[in-house]
């Protein structure tokens, strides 16, 4: 064997050996990144002002049922933002965190951040659902995207189109029934 074949033969194995460690440093990256969001959300998940807020958005869906809850929501934002502008100015962000709508906000955005992770497969499947079973996930369907819609419509001019079956937070509450 010359000696441009020897040069060439521990190029090829050279490229083999770096195509090889450069895909295994992407899956640890990846499985890295996964773990990351993951720990994360889960922070976020069993913080007390989440289990609180999740509680309180049940209770009101319960108190008012399926059918009156949306409205008698609207009528309480409404209710809030009037009795928060009516406060201090430096009072006003302690005073707009024991809202209702603060707290529909907060579980609302942690269901977005974590349907925007599994839609776009940052967080797989497997993972998502042995974390939030469709129980957890009801909230989506019963309670945020009714509200949500009905935002949509009093609060943007023109309303802005209903939350469809193919938005994220459904996307995410559907694949739960399969799991």
């Amino acid at each position: 064997m010359n000696t441009s074949n020897v040069i060439a033969l521990v190029s090829v194995i050279a490229a083999i050996a770096s195509a090889l460690f450069a895909g295994w440093v992407w899956w640890i990256a990846k499985r890295t990144m996964i773990h990351q969001a993951l720990l994360d959300v889960q922070k976020d998940y069993r913080s007390p002002q989440m289990q609180y807020a999740v509680r309180t958005l049940w209770d009101f869906y319960r108190m008012y049922g399926k059918d009156k809850f949306v409205e008698e929501y609207d009528k309480k934002r409404k209710e809030e933002d009037n009795w928060v502008s009516d406060q201090e100015r430096q009072k006003r962000i302690e005073f707009e965190q024991a809202t209702l709508h603060y707290q529909r906000r907060l579980v609302s955005h942690f269901y977005q951040h974590l349907a925007a992770l599994y839609v776009n497969g940052i967080l797989p499947k497997g993972i998502v659902y042995s974390n939030w079973s469709e129980a957890d996930l009801r909230i989506i369907l019963e309670i945020l995207i009714p509200i949500e819609n009905k935002l949509r419509e009093v609060l943007f001019k023109p309303p802005l189109e209903p939350l469809d079956n193919n938005c994220s937070l459904m996307v995410l509450y559907r694949d739960s029934k399969d799991c």
